[in-house]
């Protein structure tokens, strides 16, 4: 089951970076410092980040109890 989380975890990173390098290719690169393509991954990254605080709380807190 640990695994199972684990490797959820892991795909949602990576689903993550490839959604980054997909906005890249749309908006521009983040290195050339474009507003529009700095925000929207900064917006996916805190929604994402949160998404997962709140999975892996409660995955752990299922495995303890």
């Amino acid at each position: 089951m640990m695994g199972s989380a684990v490797g959820s975890v892991m795909g949602c990173l990576f689903l993550m970076l490839s959604m980054v390098n997909v906005i890249q290719i749309r908006l521009g690169m983040l290195s050339c410092g474009s507003r529009q393509t700095v925000q929207s991954v900064a917006a996916l990254i805190v929604l994402v980040n949160s998404a997962l605080a709140v999975y892996i709380s409660t995955a752990v807190y299922a495995f303890l109890h």
